[in-house]
């Protein structure tokens, strides 16, 4: 192939791609990983309707399992902080608008910036960390974490392993999606990760030549997987 493996799905990925296109950056999608409600998922409904000062969604797919819970809940009232522009947006397709978007897309931004301390609903991924739930404590927070969705490996046919050993530049946006990618194949080609702890996932699983935007956001990923792929030589 000797192009760009993308490796979420085609829906997250449409406006990465756009701008591939326009740099005249080759690509095609691999998505690495698929989501389903976690252990706590049949309890976040509930949990809606308990008077939390925020719910605090720091990803798209965390936004798209708390709106099927809001839904079943018959929309009571929420407060809601985002983490990031992206996740923001998910929100509002919803039809949750975000009363805090944190100003970096990072857990920490938004633990340490959101503001008024009182309890807060964490929906997130079976495999988050707890930094963030650790520093919204340390804040005054009163934190209760679900765990409404997982992220585990989706089944890969032959002919997408084989993208994957042929890219010229893999693009991948979470650590389960480099856990993904490890266990598929053993081909390490330069990779352009979407942050630091993708990055840091990424050189821990041996990948040499790893590079991540310094400010977060989709057009700053795009523009260093451009860089990368020119250092292989395929642009002019």
């Amino acid at each position: 192939m000797e192009g760009v493996v993308l490796t979420r799905s085609p829906e997250k990925d449409r406006e990465l791609a756009r701008l591939l296109d326009a740099f005249g950056v080759p690509h095609a999608s691999v998505p690495l990983v698929e989501h389903a409600p976690g252990p706590d998922f049949p309890a976040l409904a509930g949990a809606l309707g308990e008077g939390w000062s925020w719910v605090a969604v720091t990803s798209p797919t965390a936004a798209r399992f708390l709106a099927r819970a809001w839904e079943t809940a018959g929309r009571p009232p929420l407060r809601v902080a985002a983490l990031g522009g992206g996740t923001a947006r998910a929100l509002e397709r919803a039809g949750l608008e975000p009363g805090f978007t944190a100003p970096e897309a990072y857990g920490r931004a938004l633990a340490e910036s959101l503001p008024e301390p009182g309890p807060l609903l964490w929906p997130t991924s079976s495999r988050a960390g707890k930094e963030l739930g650790r520093i919204l404590e340390a804040r005054g927070f009163r934190v209760r974490r679900l765990d409404a969705y997982t992220t585990r490996p989706r089944a890969l046919a032959p002919e997408e392993v084989a993208r994957l050993e042929a890219a010229a530049v893999a693009a991948l946006a979470s650590p389960s999606a480099v856990a993904a990618w490890a266990r598929a194949t053993a081909a390490r080609p330069p990779l352009a990760a979407i942050g630091r702890v993708t990055a840091e996932a990424a050189r821990a699983a041996g990948f040499a030549r790893v590079v991540w935007p310094r400010q977060p956001g989709v057009r700053g990923w795009a523009e260093r997987i451009r860089d990368l792929y020119e250092e292989k030589g395929h642009l002019p």
